[in-house]
């Protein structure tokens, strides 16, 4: 990716092109063909048309068009999404402001209106990878570490909250660096890279 006239996130064959200021670190296609966009932008010119003021997040309609109602404005980048059985969408990466409310580096957004919920984890450093697991349990890595570092709980780089109230649970592998993937085999298992 190069600052210099690069322009990020286009494919040539269909003409799809956000046409981001800067990199677009994560994108996720939820259920009805939307598509999210999280980085480091604050703008975006969806297939060629008006500029317009996206800080860190952006919903793109199946055609790449704005979804010009999502909005959650985020004072700094988003480096992961993901999306929960109700349509929930959970955000990680460098801010402490977004969707409307202080939330430090992890958030829950509505999915009509981006606004941040309850959803409160308080995370003491950034949050790079987010994975629900079936159950509904939530998966994050990161470089949050030490006392009280997510959920409530002392955890380093890895935890496992609960879905409703945030709080990490019993899990913790204890990752003695920075997470920056996580997946879920078929099976269960947990896969963690950094």
């Amino acid at each position: 990716l190069s600052a210099a006239g690069t322009v990020y996130g286009q494919s040539a064959l269909d003409g799809f092109d956000p046409n981001a200021n800067s990199p677009v670190l994560v994108v996720v296609v939820q259920p009805d063909g939307k598509i999210l966009l999280g980085g480091d932008f604050t703008t975006l010119s969806p297939n060629g048309g008006a500029t317009v003021t996206r800080n860190g997040i952006a919903r793109l309609n199946p055609d790449g068009t704005l979804d010009g109602g999502f909005n959650p404005d985020a004072n700094d980048f988003v480096s992961a999404i993901a999306i929960q059985a109700d349509g929930k969408i959970l955000v990680g990466g460098v801010f402490t402001n977004i969707g409307g409310q202080p939330r430090n580096y992890i958030a829950r957004l509505d999915p009509d209106t981006g606004l941040a919920d309850s959803f409160n984890p308080n995370a003491n450093n950034f949050v790079d990878t987010i994975t629900v697991q079936p159950d509904g349990k939530i998966l994050v890595g990161g470089t949050f570490s030490g006392a009280n570092s997510i959920g409530g709980q002392s955890r380093n780089r890895i935890a496992r909250l609960d879905a409703t109230t945030g709080l990490a649970d019993s899990f913790n592998p204890n990752a003695n660096d920075h997470v920056f993937a996580i997946q879920l085999q078929g099976d269960g298992k947990i896969l963690v890279g950094g």
